[in-house]
């Protein structure tokens, strides 16, 4: 049995044997010999001697043997990809020839997401502006600077890499690609196989090499399959490989993992994550990623952040913004005296162009509020507003699309057919919204980096147009209601019937209590993420015989409606509009604090004879649009009186109506 056992044995170590093969080399700069610099074979590690020489065993079905470039050096990058590797195949020494760089343990990274090119128009797009701008940013930052592309330079063109080559050695830096999911073979089976034509043009998906400091280690975090299909995340063996190369790096180093699918984008965790963050825990650990097309930074835990970087094409050479209104562009880190910075650079514009606003009536879920859009946003920053210069402190943090993107997605697909969904405006929570009183006329941001720079912006909301959507009769039911507040309405209007027993309903008297449609249409707007809706109430008191038996009196019918009101304060989002002069009377010796509106008919063509009996000058005047012109605006505007339009019945009035600019439409 003993004799089985060795038997057994020894046969198992010579089958190890013939998977492995001693291979040796060396790593120069000029004359000067190397020492301690990383080697590997994607699995196996060693280091150099003080010869600047190295041996070890590799497997022999490796592919590369390559180097962890060392700090203050750079492989020859020419080519368009820094050659720290060398195919294993048939051979047997490797020597690898480096070049010295200067500036210190400073250093900048350029992080490029998604250039996604697939036809050659796009690869046109590619090396007009981005590239143009990326040349400029790297000449203007000096020092040593490398660039990362954070997965999918092509889209399904393998061939595209070779162009990518050539245009990305015109920014004068060493550029390090990454893997995307659509860097491999689209129908070829099998993660390995599906990659074989990337890595022959690029390298190993798994490398590491050294800036100043710190570390950059590149992942692939692409598990594919064919046709499309892949899982997300960490192959065993590249968790082996991290495992094997944190051990030749000094707990010291800042980490960088540059890889294509993020860490923190969904709920569901990627294959194999937590096991990477453990290893990774208890240094300073920086992600980089891409394949969202927007931008994002968030903590995945103590000391590890992670940058997500919208897409350098934007949303997919289709418009000039991601999908989460980001400008199309890329990220610039800095280190610099052991502080880490960054900024965000929109292609064609100033690295200070750090957000955009946008006014009352643009943003679709917030459309009566001012709302900017703050893209590299994290938690240190402020963004703060100003009500005609007073200080209102902290804007909110909300979810919203972005009105911009929608219009050039829109654009880029008008006559073309449905929009993808994958191309279409997403949410993002990085927009900021701020409700201003409705009288107000200036709304001021303040927008500051946690670098301490500096954004300001004053939008003019004087002139705004409040959208007011009628619910009126059997069309005043709870769901429709809701459905006006998605279709952007800013304010409700709605007529209400008051019974003798004090209920107050909408629409009819058989339509839903009033207090209900209020706490629906909040509950609502909570729910979904929109800014809160105002509401214009119209009052029918009945002046004649029935009043007091089948209706309430004036005063009675205005109390009542004001007793449900009363327990809420809306301030300026709620009106009360009427013709009944006793009524409105009652309501402004009452309740003071409500803004009244006095509605002309069309027969109403003397307004001040009309208003005569009214003892206050009412906010607003609600005209019917026959008696609408600029003179008539311009006149009540000079009194002080706000005025809405209604009855427009024909497009062309409408139209005309909107041109004249009054201060709401009812429609």
């Amino acid at each position: 049995m003993r004799r089985l056992i060795l038997s057994v044995l020894a046969f198992a170590s010579v089958f190890v044997a013939a998977q492995a093969r001693k291979v040796t080399g060396s790593v120069m700069c000029g004359e000067t010999k190397l020492e301690g610099v990383i080697v590997t074979d994607g699995e196996h590690f060693t280091k150099t001697a003080r010869n600047g020489k190295f041996t070890f065993d590799i497997n022999d079905n490796a592919e590369f043997v390559y180097i962890v470039t060392p700090s203050g050096y750079v492989a020859d990058w020419q080519s368009g990809v820094p050659a720290f590797y060398k195919s294993a195949p048939g051979v047997s020494k490797f020597d690898f020839a480096l070049q010295r760089t200067s500036g210190g343990n400073d250093y900048n990274i350029i992080a490029i997401a998604d250039p996604q090119t697939y036809s050659d128009e796009h690869f046109a797009e590619f090396a007009g502006k981005p590239m143009e701008d990326l040349c400029k940013t790297a000449q203007e930052l000096g020092g040593v600077t490398v660039g990362l592309s954070l997965g999918d330079i092509s889209w399904d063109r393998i061939e595209i890499l070779d162009m990518y080559k050539k245009e990305i050695v015109r920014t004068g830096v060493p550029f390090y690609p990454v893997v995307g999911n659509h860097d491999n073979e689209a129908y070829v089976q099998g993660d390995s196989e599906a990659a074989a034509t990337y890595r022959r043009k690029m390298g190993p998906e798994n490398y590491a090499f050294c800036l100043g400091k710190d570390v950059v280690i590149v992942l692939d975090n692409i598990i594919y399959d064919t046709n499309f299909k892949m899982d997300l995340g960490y192959t065993d063996q590249v968790i082996a490989w991290v495992k094997g190369l944190l051990k030749e790096i000094p707990s010291t180093s800042e980490i960088y993992v540059a890889q294509h699918v993020p860490m923190g984008h969904s709920r569901r965790k990627l294959q194999n994550q937590d096991a990477l963050i453990s290893m990774l825990r208890g240094r300073k650990v920086t992600v980089l990623s891409g394949h969202m097309h927007t931008n994002s930074i968030r903590e995945l835990e103590k000391n590890m952040t992670e940058h997500n970087v919208a897409g350098l094409c934007g949303a997919w050479w289709e418009t000039q913004h991601c999908t989460d209104g980001t400008p199309r562009g890329y990220k610039v880190f800095t280190k610099h005296a052991d502080r880490l910075s960054w900024y965000y650079k929109p292609i064609g514009f100033s690295k200070k162009h750090i957000a955009e606003a946008f006014g009352l009536g643009m943003a679709p879920l917030h459309p009566n509020s001012v709302v900017v859009n703050v893209w590299d946003w994290d938690p240190q920053w402020k963004v703060e507003w100003y009500e005609d210069g007073k200080p209102m402190g902290k804007m909110d943090q909300v979810r919203e699309i972005c009105p911009v993107f929608d219009d050039e997605i829109n654009a880029a697909y008008e006559g073309r057919g449905e929009i993808p969904g994958w191309k279409q405006a997403r949410p993002s929570g990085h927009n900021f919204a701020a409700t201003p009183s409705r009288y107000a006329k200036k709304v001021t941001i303040v927008v500051e980096s946690r670098f301490g720079q500096k954004w300001t912006q004053t939008v003019d909301i004087e002139g705004f147009v409040e959208k007011h959507v009628r619910c009126e009769g059997a069309g005043a039911t709870i769901e429709n209601i809701l459905q006006q507040v998605d279709n952007g309405a800013t304010f409700l209007t709605m007529d209400l019937s008051v019974a003798m027993n004090a209920d107050v309903t909408v629409g009819n008297p058989d339509g839903p209590l009033m207090i209900e449609v209020l706490d629906k249409v909040d509950e609502h707007v909570e729910k979904t993420g929109r800014s809160k809706v105002g509401f214009n109430f119209e009052i029918r008191t009945a002046n004649g015989k029935e009043e007091g038996k089948t209706v309430p009196y004036y005063h009675d019918y205005a109390d009542y409606v004001m007793a449900d009101l009363w327990v809420r304060y809306m301030g300026d989002r709620l009106m009360i509009t009427g013709s009944d002069y006793r009524s409105l009377n009652h309501l402004n010796e009452k309740y003071p604090e409500v803004d009244i509106a006095f509605k002309l008919y069309p027969e109403n063509t003397d307004a001040m004879k009309t208003m005569s009996r009214l003892k206050f000058t009412p906010k607003w005047l609600s005209a019917h649009s026959s008696l609408v012109s600029a003179e008539f605006l311009n006149e009540w505007r000079d009194k002080g009186v706000f005025v809405a339009v209604w009855g427009m019945d024909t497009p062309e009035e409408k139209d005309r109506i909107e041109r004249l600019g009054p201060d709401a439409v009812i429609y």
